[in-house]
């Protein structure tokens, strides 16, 4: 094989490398300064931490949110807190309203109860925000 040959395919494989590499890459790791939210709370109907029938279904919630998002990759799950009567998901990424679309429709097919909203924070904490009642209640934010 000559020189030329062997620097052609070396040349063709890396850059067949470097667009796999880019291909399977993750979703851009946001900013924290950039990095907005939402923040949805629904309360517990069955005391402070709520009981195992509601819990389920608040995480089957959950789980198909996290599909959703990760589907559009318009940001990440990071988790849950269950207290004081409320279960509250945290969702994070580089658009409140993108993740609001995402997760809207899922929302309405779960009905949450009334006293259910979420926050929309555009940005840090401390950062603007709306409130958003998300179960029928249009209650105007505080």
């Amino acid at each position: 094989m000559s020189a030329k040959a062997f620097g052609c395919c070396l040349l063709l494989i890396s850059l067949l490398t470097f667009l796999i590499f880019r291909l399977l890459q993750s979703p851009r790791v946001v900013e924290a300064a950039e990095e907005q939210a939402l923040i949805i709370t629904i309360p517990l109907h069955s005391g402070n931490t709520g009981k195992a029938e509601e819990l389920k279904r608040l995480h089957d919630l959950e789980d198909q949110l996290i599909r959703a998002i990760k589907e559009s990759k318009a940001g990440e799950c990071d988790g849950d807190e269950i207290g004081a009567g409320v279960f509250t998901i945290y969702i994070y990424g580089p658009s409140a309203e993108r993740l609001f679309a995402v997760v809207r429709p899922a929302l309405e097919t779960f009905r949450p109860p009334t006293g259910s909203f979420l926050i929309k924070r555009y940005g840090k904490p401390g950062s603007k925000q709306d409130r958003v009642a998300v179960d029928g209640d249009h209650t105007p934010p505080k």
